[in-house]
């Protein structure tokens, strides 16, 4: 069973390789060197990139609201957050 899928969904890349390749005018060899030496790396490259930067923001949410929670000189919080107080009225 897993044998036939697995042979099904390799036979589906194959033909849109194919179908692709005949699209664009350029061989089958052509289409799979190209996306497995140009696609590809880019595609993982974005992602690393996006990973990345989903991070850095991530971090600096995460510091402001640490900033936001940290006691002031009167030692009141900011949102009471760490105290469990109701947050200070505007």
């Amino acid at each position: 069973m897993i044998e036939r899928i697995g042979t099904a969904v390799y036979a589906a890349c194959v033909d849109f390789m194919i179908r692709s390749a005949n699209a664009f005018g350029v061989t089958y060899r052509d289409a799979n060197a190209f996306m497995f030496f140009v696609l590809w790396p880019c595609v993982t490259a974005g992602l690393v990139l996006w990973r990345i930067a989903q991070r850095r923001e991530r971090s600096r949410l995460q510091k402001a609201i640490d900033a936001r929670d940290r006691p002031t000189r009167e030692g009141i919080t900011g949102t009471g957050a760490a105290t469990g107080a109701p947050p200070p009225a505007r």
